[in-house]
C-alpha cells in the first residue's frame, strides 16, 4: 500500500511537470508567433517608410526644379531688352483685356435675359419701368469704360450694331399687332397676353433714354448713348441716305438695323410720347391706386397738380422735371425734327385734357428766385410736350 501511496505520488507530480513544461512550452511557442508578427509588420513599416521617403524625395527633386525654373525666368526677365519686356507687358495686358470682356459680355446677357423675363411677370407698372431701365441699360455698349478696347471707335459702333439688331428683335415679341399703340395697357396674369406685353413694351418706350452710368461718353457724339440717341441719330441721318450724301454701308452700320424697321421705330417713339402723361399722373396723384371705375370718375372732373415747391418741396420738382419733363418735351421737339408728328391715342388726349397742372404758390413778385426758376422751367416744358404751337395735341390713333 506504501508502495502504491508513493508510485500515485510520482505519477502526480511527473503529471504536473509534464504539464507545467507544456505551458512552458506554449508560452514560448506565442512568444515566438508574436516576433515573427512584429518583425512582419516591422518590415512592412519599413517598407512603407522607404515609400514615404521616395515620395518625399520626388517632391523635393520638383520643388527644387520649379525653383531652377523660377531662377531662370527671373534671370530671363533680367536679360530682357526693354523692347522685349514691354512686349509681353503688352501681350499680358491684351490677354487681361480679353478676359474681360468676355466676363462683361457674359455678365451682360445674362441680366439682358433675367431682367425682360421679370418685365414679362412684374405685376405693377412701376415695378415694370424699373425692369425695363435695367434691360436698357445692361446692353454691352452701356459698359463700355476706359479700358483700350472700349476706346475703340470701331468697337463701339460693332456694339451698336449689335444693340440695335438684339433690341428690335427682342421687341417685336412684346410690341402690339399693326403697329398699335396702347399706352394705357396694363400687367396681366396671362403674361402670353397681348395686353401684358403691351404693358412690358410701354415701360421700354418710356425709359428708352436711360443710359449706364458707367458708360463713358462717346467721343463722336459728346455723350453716353442711350437707345433712343441712337435711334434719333439715324433718323436724323435718314435725310442724308435718301439724298445720296451718305450713301451705305458708309456711316454707322448701327443706322441700317434701325432705319430698315420705320413702322417699329415709329410705334415705339409715339408710345413714348404718350407714356409721359401717365407717368406723370402716376406720380403726382394716387390714380394708379383706383380702380377703372374709380378712374374714369375722378377723369370726369378736372383735376389739378400743384407742381409749386411750396406743395411738394425742391426735390419732388426738380425730379420731375429731369424724369418726366424734360424728356417729354425733347422726345417731342425731337420726333418733329426727324419727321414724325407726335400723336396721342384718343384715351390719353382725354386724359390730358382733364389735367390742369398749376403752381399755385408761385410768388409772381419773386420771379428772378432759384425757386420761381425751377418752376419755371417745368411749366415751360410741359407745355412744350402737352401744347405745340400752344395748343393741345390731339392726334388721330385710336
Amino acid at each position: 500500500m506504501h508502495n502504491f501511496n508513493s508510485i500515485s505520488i510520482f505519477a502526480r507530480f511527473f503529471t504536473l511537470a509534464a504539464l507545467t513544461i507544456a505551458l512552458a512550452a506554449c508560452s514560448e511557442m506565442k512568444k515566438v508567433d508574436e516576433m515573427k508578427d512584429n518583425t512582419s509588420e516591422m518590415n512592412q513599416t519599413t517598407k512603407t517608410l522607404l515609400n514615404k521617403t521616395g515620395e518625399m524625395k520626388d517632391g523635393l527633386d520638383k520643388m527644387s526644379t520649379a525653383t531652377d525654373e523660377m531662377n531662370q525666368q527671373t534671370k530671363d526677365l533680367r536679360t530682357l531688352t526693354r523692347e522685349e519686356l514691354i512686349q509681353r507687358m503688352t501681350e499680358m495686358s491684351q490677354n487681361l483685356a480679353t478676359l474681360a470682356d468676355t466676363q462683361k459680355q457674359g455678365d451682360s446677357s445674362a441680366l439682358r435675359r433675367s431682367s425682360l423675363n421679370q418685365l414679362l411677370r412684374d405685376k405693377t407698372l412701376q415695378g415694370r419701368t424699373a425692369e425695363a431701365c435695367l434691360y436698357l441699360q445692361s446692353f454691352e455698349y452701356q459698359v463700355l469704360n476706359s479700358a483700350v478696347s472700349d476706346q475703340n471707335p470701331i468697337y463701339r459702333e460693332l456694339l451698336y450694331q449689335q444693340a440695335m439688331a438684339e433690341f428690335f428683335l427682342k421687341i417685336d415679341e412684346l410690341a402690339p399687332k399693326f403697329g398699335k399703340v396702347w399706352p394705357d395697357a396694363n400687367p396681366t396674369e396671362d403674361v402670353g397676353s397681348e395686353e401684358n406685353r403691351a404693358s412690358a413694351f410701354n415701360a421700354i418706350a418710356f425709359g428708352l433714354h436711360k443710359s449706364n452710368r458707367q458708360q463713358l461718353a462717346d467721343p463722336a457724339y459728346g455723350r453716353p448713348m442711350s437707345i433712343y440717341d441712337l435711334i434719333m441719330v439715324a433718323l436724323a441721318l435718314k435725310p442724308e441716305i435718301d439724298n445720296g450724301r451718305v450713301v451705305l454701308p458708309e456711316g454707322p452700320h448701327f443706322i441700317k438695323e434701325i432705319l430698315s424697321r420705320p413702322a417699329r421705330v415709329e410705334q415705339i417713339l409715339q408710345t413714348r410720347y404718350n407714356m409721359f402723361t401717365y407717368a406723370l399722373l402716376g406720380l403726382t396723384t394716387n390714380m394708379s391706386e383706383r380702380s377703372k371705375l374709380g378712374q374714369i370718375w375722378k377723369l370726369l372732373f378736372k383735376l389739378d397738380i400743384d407742381l409749386s415747391e411750396q406743395a411738394r418741396g425742391a426735390a419732388p420738382v426738380q425730379f420731375l422735371y429731369d424724369e418726366v419733363v424734360k424728356p417729354a418735351a425733347t422726345t417731342t421737339e425731337e420726333m418733329l425734327s426727324v419727321g414724325i408728328n407726335p400723336e396721342l391715342t384718343t384715351t390719353t388726349s382725354l386724359v390730358l385734357s382733364r389735367i390742369n397742372v398749376t403752381f399755385h404758390s408761385k410768388d409772381p413778385n419773386a420771379i428772378s428766385s432759384q425757386t420761381t426758376a425751377r418752376e419755371g422751367r417745368l411749366n415751360e416744358s410741359w407745355l412744350r410736350y402737352s401744347k405745340p404751337g400752344n395748343e393741345l395735341y390731339v392726334g388721330r390713333r385710336r
